[in-house]
């Protein structure tokens, strides 16, 4: 099959919904002809581990760059290529989904409601729920990475939404990239929090980890590891916040190696988010056996083993009691902790299996 994904801003992937693109798309390049499209600001075009990667420029503004990208890549699609489906990723681009449907079956996949994120303003957050509509009514078929989101779009919009979710593969750890880190942080390996996220905005929860830190009577050393830019005062906000603690913020880490190795090493991983579609960042954490800690919001809690503990989301009194708790395991605990979160995911959470459900949908869509 001649395979498009549209709605990412290219591969190599750094985060988020361009993991889930890269992880899909470079299974099936290896018997299909697979081409993504990015932005020219973020990837380059050429030839990504079999996948065809096309670089549309947009201007860099913060509302109308992601529509001019999503809509020349529509157009390219149309009027230039020759696809047999294209995969549109992420509901706020639902508007280039009529498009083209015009031409092409469309897979859609639904990667969160953004409109609740609060780096968007009130205009911005309507205009992203109704693109929302396009995205399940309009597709062929049309899926989200959350199940309990998978039911609310079916139930919303009287129309069927199939439960895809997102994976995890076995990947190099680099440790030694870790150690320095560690090393500039003053930091010694198993003996820190941490936190991390590609964009630390609001959802992320970071502010309700630094309160409840501040709650404890000897608060280990806590990472904060992310871009804080990505909403108006929020850092500005984090680091009043953290005055006083032994917090280290280190900027996002694009050698995702270096991350897993943070991860291999922290006491815990805490995972404080309110808002969430099916968290790459949680799935990664769990894989690498990092003894976690997270929010109880649903999209959190389906994917974790069901005697892990979680918190409140949004309560930092409950996180300090959860985290006291938690840090007074005993090291077999831990170890039986690390072994069940690995196996759990990786069991059920398996990249290989999932591009093979895409796979099928794709043959649906086509009837190929």
């Amino acid at each position: 099959m001649r395979i498009a994904h549209i709605g990412s801003k290219g591969i190599p992937s750094k985060g988020g919904t361009e993991r889930v693109v890269e992880a899909v798309a470079t299974r099936h390049a290896r018997r299909h002809q697979v081409t993504v499209y990015g932005s020219a600001r973020v990837c380059s075009p050429g030839i990504h581990r079999g996948v065809r990667v096309l670089a549309i420029q947009a201007p860099a503004a913060k509302h109308l760059g992601p529509v001019i990208l999503e809509l020349r890549a529509a157009l390219h699609a149309l009027v230039r290529a020759r696809y047999d489906v294209v995969h549109v990723h992420a509901s706020e681009n639902g508007f280039i989904v009529p498009l083209l449907r015009l031409r092409y079956p469309v897979v859609t996949t639904n990667h969160g409601p953004a409109y609740e994120r609060e780096k968007w303003g009130a205009v911005a957050q309507r205009l992203i729920r109704a693109n929302e509509r396009f995205s399940v009514k309009w597709a062929t078929i049309a899926t989200a990475v959350a199940a309990n989101q998978a039911q609310a779009l079916s139930e919303r919009y009287r129309w069927p939404v199939e439960h895809v979710p997102n994976g995890v593969a076995r990947e190099p750890v680099d440790n030694v990239a870790a150690a320095h880190i560690l090393e500039a942080a003053n930091v010694r390996s198993g003996e820190y929090l941490l936190f991390a996220a590609a964009r630390v905005d609001p959802t992320k929860g970071c502010h309700t980890l630094l309160e409840a830190l501040s709650l404890l009577d000897d608060p280990l050393p806590l990472l904060v590891v992310g871009d804080l830019y990505h909403a108006p005062g929020y850092e500005e906000r984090l680091r009043e916040l953290a005055q006083g603690l032994p917090v280290t913020f280190v900027p996002r880490l694009d050698e995702k190696a270096a991350l897993l190795g943070l991860l291999k090493q922290c006491r815990a991983f805490v995972f404080p988010s309110t808002v969430e579609a099916m968290s790459m960042m949680l799935l990664e954490a769990l894989s690498t056996g990092a003894v976690t800690l997270a929010s109880d919001i649903p999209e959190n809690t389906a994917v974790l083993p069901p005697e892990f503990l979680t918190f409140r989301a949004d309560d930092p009194d409950d996180l300090r009691r959860q985290l006291v708790m938690l840090l007074g395991k005993d090291e077999i605990y831990r170890s039986g902790f690390r072994d069940c979160a690995a196996e759990w995911v990786r069991s059920r959470y398996d990249w290989d299996d999932i591009a093979e459900q895409y796979e099928a949908l794709y043959r649906r869509a086509t009837r190929w």
